[in-house]
This record gives C-alpha cells, sequence and structure tokens, in this order.
C-alpha cells in the first residue's frame, strides 16, 4: 500500500516537473489522480479573473467540447461551496440536496453516486476545485484523502507557476512593447512625424484597426494638432469625450462601443494625455482584431497597456512641442535678423541719393529683391496734394537678371522690370478703395483673394482684384505722402501678417528718405530761382547803368549831330556835281546817317521806347520781319527755308519782338556773304510751368568763334568791324522783358542757330504800363507733385 502511494507521488512529482505546457500537465495530473483512485470521472473547476466563477477547463475523459460550458457560482452547488469554504467535501447521490444542487454535473456524470470535491489552493490563493465522481457509492480512506490533498498542493503550485510564469510573459511583452515605442518615439522630434509615429505604433501593438491623437488647447478649446492612422469607423466619436476623475483609484477612460448599418459591431478605448501647462488629449484605438478579423472588445490588460504608453508619449509629445518652439523661435529670431540686415542694406544705399526717382528706384529694388524684402511687385505711388489724387510714380517685378549680385550692389542697379503706372489716379475718397483708404486713415491695408473692391486703377485691376496684396502707407509728421502696394503675384506666395509688420518699418524709413529729397528738390529749385534773379538783378542794375549812361551820351551827341547833318544837306544841294568837294560832303552825310542809326540803336538799348502789348501770331511775326530784310537776302543769294507749327497767340509788343528777328535776321544774312540757307522753325515747348512758343533761326556760316561765343550778348560787342554790338543785347533784352528765354547752338563750321522761347498768352498775364509789361501772377501751372 506504501509503495503504491510512494509511485504515485513519484508518477506526480514527474508530471508536476516535466517540460511540456502547463495545460498538458494540468491534464496528465488530473487523468493520473482518477486512475491511482480508480474513480470513473475527475474533473478541475478553475476560478475566472473575477474571482467569482468556477469554470470547467479539465476533465480525465478527454477535452471538453467547446459547446459544453459548465460553471459555478462562487457558493453555489458542491463546487461552488467547495471554493467559498476551501474545505472538502463528499457527498452521495440519495442525500437530499444533492442531486438538484448539482444538476450540472450530471452532462458529464449521468449516474453519479458518490461526488468528492477538494479545493485546490494555497496558503493565499484559491485556484479552482477538483470533483471526484464514481458511479458506486463509496467513501476515501484517510491515505486516498492525504493523496488528494497532495494532488491539490501540487496543482496549486503549477497554478501558482503557470501564473507567475504567464504575468512575466505580460510583463516581458509590455516592456518590449514600450522598448519599441519608445525606440519609435526618440527617433524624432519633429511633431508631425512623431505622432505618425505614435498612432501606427499604438494601433500595431494593441492589434487595432485605427488609432487617432488629439491634443487641445484646454483654455480655448482650440484643438492644437492631431494625427490619425489606419480605420476608424464612422460611427465611433471622432474625438472621444472622457469623463473627468472622480474619486475612483483607476484613473479616466472612455470605453465605447456602437453598430454599423450591416450590423458589425464597433469598438473605441481611449485614455487621457495629461500635460504641462494648458494642453490635454487624448489617445484612442479602434476596433481590436483577432488573426480572422474579427472585432474583438478591448480588455483591461489593453486599457493598462494604453495608459502606460500614454505616459511614454507624453513626455516624448512634450519634448517635441518644446523643440518645435524652439525652432520657431529660432527661425522668427533668423527672420528677423534677415529682415533687419535687409532694411540695414537698405537704407544704408538710400542714403547715397537725394533725387526722388533715384529712391523710388532703390526702394522698388529693395521690396522686390530676394535679398531684400522679397515681394514679387511692387508700385510706389505719391499723393497730388494740389488735387487730393493718389498718383502712380513708380512699379517694378522682381527680376532675375541681378539674383547673383550682392544686396547692396544689386540695390543700386535700377529695376530692369518696370510696371507702367503713371495713369494710375485714384481719387482720396473713402468710396476709392484699400490704397485711398491708406492714405486716409495713414493705416495698412491686407487684401485678400476672396474680396474684391474698388480703387484699383483699370490697367491692372485685372491683375490685382482677385490677388493678396499689402498697401502700407508713406507717413511722415502725421501726414500721409504715399503708399506701397506690393504681392506675390508670379509665386502665389502667400503674405504673412509678420511681413505686414516688416514693410511697415520699411515705409517708415522709406517715407523719411523721400520726404527729405523732396525738401531737397525744393530748396534746389528755390536756390536756382533765387540765384537767376540775382543775376537778373545785377545784369539790369549793370544794364541800368549803361542805359543811363548810352542815353545821356545819345542825347548829348544828337543835338550837334542833328546840326552837322543839316549843314551838310544843305551843303550838298549847294555843291556842284563834278566838285572835288562833293566826296567830302557825301562823306559827312553818310557818316551822320549811320551816328543817328546809332543813336536810335543807343535808345532802344537804354529802354525809353513805351510798349504796346497785344496778342499776336508767332509765324505772322516772323513774315513781316522777313519782308524787311528780304532785299538783302536776295543780294546775297540766300534761301529761307520754313516750318511753322499751329500754336496758341502770342501776348507781346508787335514791334519789339520784330526788331528781336530783325537784329537775328541780320546776324544770320551778315554770316552767309557768299549765300546758303536760313532756316527758321516754330515749335510748342511744354514745361513745368506752361506751355511757350519757340522760334529758331539757323544759318549756315562758319559759326562763332568759342573763345568769344560768352560775350555774344554784352553791349557794343561785336565779331564784325564794323555794327554797334547792340543787336543780340537789344534782342536778349525785349525778350526778357517778356518773360521768355533766347539760347544759342553754335558748330563751327556748320552755322548758328538761335532758339527764341516766349510764353503763349494763356499763361502770360500780364499788362502794359508805361515803359514795360509787369507779371500780374506768377507763370507757374501746377502740374503734379505735392
Amino acid at each position: 500500500m506504501a509503495g503504491e502511494r510512494a509511485a504515485f507521488l513519484t508518477q506526480m512529482v514527474e508530471v508536476l516537473t516535466s517540460t511540456v505546457s502547463f495545460g498538458e500537465r494540468l491534464n496528465n495530473m488530473v487523468h493520473l489522480l482518477a486512475r491511482n483512485l480508480k474513480v470513473d470521472l475527475a474533473l478541475y473547476f478553475g476560478l475566472d479573473k473575477a474571482r467569482e466563477t468556477l469554470l470547467l477547463n479539465v476533465s480525465s475523459q478527454g477535452p471538453v467540447p467547446p459547446r459544453l460550458r459548465l460553471e459555478f457560482p462562487l457558493g453555489q452547488g458542491l463546487v461552488g461551496e467547495t471554493a467559498r469554504t476551501r474545505k472538502s467535501t463528499i457527498v452521495h447521490r440519495q442525500q437530499p440536496g444533492v442531486s438538484a444542487a448539482n444538476a450540472a454535473l450530471e452532462k458529464l456524470a449521468p449516474a453519479y453516486q458518490t461526488l468528492a470535491a477538494f479545493p485546490v489552493a494555497d496558503d493565499n490563493f484559491l485556484y479552482g476545485v477538483l470533483i471526484l465522481a464514481d458511479r458506486a457509492e463509496r467513501s476515501l480512506t484517510a491515505a486516498e484523502r492525504q493523496g488528494v490533498q497532495l494532488t491539490c498542493l501540487m496543482l496549486a503550485a503549477a497554478l501558482r507557476q503557470a501564473i507567475v510564469q504567464e504575468e512575466a510573459k505580460k510583463r516581458i511583452a509590455e516592456l518590449s512593447v514600450l522598448f519599441e515605442v519608445g525606440k519609435a518615439l526618440t527617433s524624432t522630434v519633429e511633431l508631425d512625424e512623431l505622432l505618425e509615429r505614435i498612432v501606427s505604433t499604438t494601433a500595431k501593438v494593441i492589434t487595432a484597426r485605427g488609432a487617432a491623437l488629439h491634443i487641445i488647447n484646454a483654455v480655448t478649446g482650440e484643438l492644437r494638432v492631431s494625427s490619425r492612422y489606419g480605420q476608424i469607423s464612422m460611427e465611433c466619436p471622432a474625438l472621444p469625450q472622457i469623463p473627468p476623475s472622480g474619486a475612483a483609484t483607476e484613473p479616466p477612460y472612455y470605453e465605447g462601443e456602437s453598430t454599423d448599418a450591416a450590423g458589425h459591431t464597433h469598438y473605441c478605448l481611449a485614455v487621457p494625455l495629461t500635460f504641462k501647462g494648458q494642453l490635454t488629449g487624448t489617445l484612442g484605438v479602434y476596433d481590436k482584431f483577432n488573426p480572422n478579423g474579427e472585432y474583438l472588445p478591448f480588455d483591461p490588460e489593453n486599457r493598462q497597456l494604453l495608459f502606460t504608453m500614454a505616459g511614454v508619449i507624453v513626455n516624448a509629445i512634450e519634448n517635441a512641442l518644446t523643440y518645435q518652439q524652439v525652432e520657431d523661435l529660432a527661425e522668427k529670431n533668423e527672420r528677423m535678423v534677415r529682415n533687419l540686415t535687409a532694411l540695414q542694406e537698405i537704407s544704408q544705399v538710400m542714403l547715397t541719393s537725394v533725387q526722388e526717382e533715384r529712391l523710388q528706384e532703390i526702394i522698388l529694388q529693395g521690396l522686390t529683391q530676394e535679398h531684400g524684402l522679397g515681394f514679387d511687385r511692387a508700385v510706389v505711388l505719391i499723393v497730388d496734394e494740389a488735387t487730393q489724387t493718389l498718383i502712380g510714380a513708380k512699379g517694378a517685378c522682381r527680376s532675375a537678371a541681378t539674383r547673383d549680385l550682392p544686396n547692396l550692389k544689386a540695390l543700386q542697379v535700377p529695376p530692369p522690370e518696370m510696371i507702367p503706372v503713371t495713369d494710375w489716379e485714384i481719387p482720396l475718397r473713402v468710396d476709392q478703395g484699400p490704397l485711398a483708404l491708406a492714405v486716409l486713415r495713414k493705416s495698412p491695408y491686407h487684401h485678400h483673394q476672396t474680396v474684391k473692391e474698388p480703387g484699383l486703377p483699370p490697367a491692372l485691376e485685372g491683375k490685382y482684384a482677385a490677388q493678396e496684396f499689402f498697401v502700407v502707407p508713406l507717413v511722415v509728421k502725421d501726414r500721409a505722402t504715399g503708399v506701397i502696394l506690393v504681392d506675390n503675384q508670379a509665386s502665389g506666395r502667400p503674405l504673412e501678417p509678420e511681413r505686414l509688420h516688416t514693410l511697415q518699418m520699411f515705409a517708415t524709413q522709406a517715407a523719411l528718405v523721400l520726404e527729405n529729397a523732396h525738401l531737397y528738390s525744393t530748396i534746389e529749385t528755390n536756390n536756382r530761382e533765387l540765384l537767376l534773379i540775382r543775376e537778373r538783378m545785377l545784369e539790369s542794375d549793370r544794364l541800368a547803368a549803361l542805359s543811363s549812361l548810352a542815353s545821356g551820351m545819345a542825347h548829348e551827341i544828337r543835338n550837334p549831330l542833328v546840326s552837322i547833318g543839316g549843314f551838310a544837306r544843305r551843303i550838298a544841294k549847294l555843291v556842284e556835281p563834278n566838285s572835288p568837294l562833293r566826296g567830302y560832303v557825301e562823306v559827312i552825310q553818310e557818316e551822320v546817317t549811320r551816328l543817328e542809326k546809332l543813336l536810335r540803336e543807343i535808345l532802344d538799348f537804354s529802354g525809353e521806347n513805351l510798349s504796346y502789348y497785344g496778342d499776336h501770331e508767332l509765324a505772322k511775326l516772323i513774315e513781316d520781319t522777313l519782308i524787311l530784310v528780304q532785299r538783302d537776302l536776295d543780294a546775297n543769294k540766300i534761301k529761307v527755308a520754313r516750318e511753322f507749327a499751329q500754336m496758341p497767340r502770342l501776348h507781346c509788343d508787335d514791334r519789339q519782338m520784330k526788331q528781336v528777328f530783325y537784329n537775328l535776321f541780320q546776324n544770320a544774312i551778315q554770316a552767309m556773304p557768299h549765300g546758303g540757307t536760313l532756316s527758321i522753325r516754330t515749335f510748342p515747348v511744354e514745361r513745368a510751368d506752361g506751355l511757350y512758343a519757340a522760334a529758331s533761326i539757323a544759318d549756315t556760316g562758319s559759326g562763332i568763334p568759342m573763345e568769344v561765343l560768352h560775350n555774344i550778348f554784352n553791349p557794343f560787342f561785336s565779331t564784325k568791324d564794323y555794327g554797334t554790338g547792340l543787336g543780340l543785347a537789344i534782342a536778349q533784352r525785349i525778350i526778357s522783358r517778356h518773360y521768355g528765354q533766347i539760347e544759342v547752338n553754335n558748330e563751327i563750321g556748320k552755322g548758328v542757330t538761335f532758339i527764341v522761347t516766349l510764353p503763349v498768352a494763356k499763361y502770360c498775364l500780364v499788362k502794359d504800363v508805361g515803359q514795360g509789361a509787369v507779371p500780374a501772377s506768377v507763370l507757374r501751372v501746377p502740374k503734379g507733385g505735392r
């Protein structure tokens, strides 16, 4: 007997320590026990994870059919009661209540008479219950009971070992998963790439068809970032709402299921992501599946693993967010340094000029250069304060011609690709669109593509109406002097608000240099006018003194000259034609005539002639003067070439103007003693202060020697042996009285051209007073400018 018991225990130990799987060892131990005790059936019921129900796991008759599900809640039937009390029990069928309480066992042992139940437990845990069933009514000896109890202890040890091994495998698998997750998370610090790896790794670890991650600003509720992977059913919530944590020790989570139109059930599990600061988020997985592709609900182990992964993921995301913030800050600082450098270089180049047009070109280059502010197109418009209109000054496009040049050199090159904008005229009214509003409100404007507004010139309305652009005013001393218009029409790049701030900084500098240039130009113009006035005053004083002297001398000479001339003419009548005195008398008469002519010219130069102003045609004045010199033209075989243009009338003294042209014609005739061509042309001249009429008188003589050219308008200067030297001086003085100008173009060997320029009657507001014409108002006509 003792030998059989020892053999049984030896076999049981061999089975317990065998290398087969735990399930096979459990089956072998139950079969060995049934064979050793010679019972009809041995069953093992294991306690489930919830520790509330005992389920049939092993039968000595062979594998338990899947359709056969035997279970006993804790405390019910012999199996449940033994588990509750942890005491072994033997009952017989005829005992009251035994058959009813254990009716489920009849599925495997329909004719049992004896049932013996033994708890499988150690000092700490209950693992299950061992049932022995026999068709005979019998009892167990003390030795048999002791053998069964030893077997139960061995089963408990084996179960404990299996549980420990299973837990170890799970922990190893979990650590392996966390290692893989950690490796994936530490492989990059780029936020977008990191989020993609998180959701893909999470779905693969949980064996889910899809995963999603959302990060939200807890204060504003704004979605900061999100990422999705795999397939997520439309019936599942895209952003699961996790309930707030309560007093329960388990952290909050979301677990739900939904059914689609085809009747398939979909499962969702989500856990919170807790960040430092204002961020919060969720990590969710969708539709766990088995190898057959069937959807399964998520179990507590999946939930625990997801919680563990969430803790690791939060740290990685926080690091990536911090890295992204640092990168954004570094990029922002780099852009700021680049913009400030560009502004400094542009300012440096702008200081090299005080010419408005040149500064506008530098501004356009700075706006469109790749190393400058880098816009595709730029236009500068200036305010005309007289007409309250915004007028296009210059425009330019980005060009590849200066791409390889350093920025400082590129800025000094005029823009190769200009935009014609001189026809842009926008009235400064609130209903005239963004350009006018920018001036009136002295504030920048950001026009978006979806908005169409008035105020764009028709020439470019089609190109700008659907285009995003910036308009920034040029403001100096709280006064808008113009605007800058920029866009990225060619590249289509968006215009960020940060670039508008940089453009405003640039516009402040541009407005200052343009205003300084305008002031410099005004001062320079005023200085030139003052110098001209000073020169005219000095010349006027000099000529006045000379005229006074000449007038006095002419009066003193005239009286005796009249007597000499009169006596000479009387003597000529008395002297016979053949008298030897006849020649002397004629010489006296000729010299008296010459002196009388000289006196008349001196009196004309002295300004004692009265002026009679009226409206006259320039061509008519020239034709009338040509009649006076026609005999001299014919005598010298000089041809006249005429080219008269249609022009408004002149307001002038016709007698004095004929004197001017007479003197010029005489000079031309004297320059061509052997014949030639006298070319006369009239044409209009447009100047900043109005419209002028011009006449050019050109000869084909030998020209004026360069060394005396500067003296030709001086009184009493002549390049000929005869003449008074007052012809050009008188002409210049008459022209000056009429607020005109006389110029000379001298070509040695080809001839001389005199150009007389006079204001037309429309702009010459003068009145007749005594000795000359006096201006009634300044002869400037405003046109453009500020």
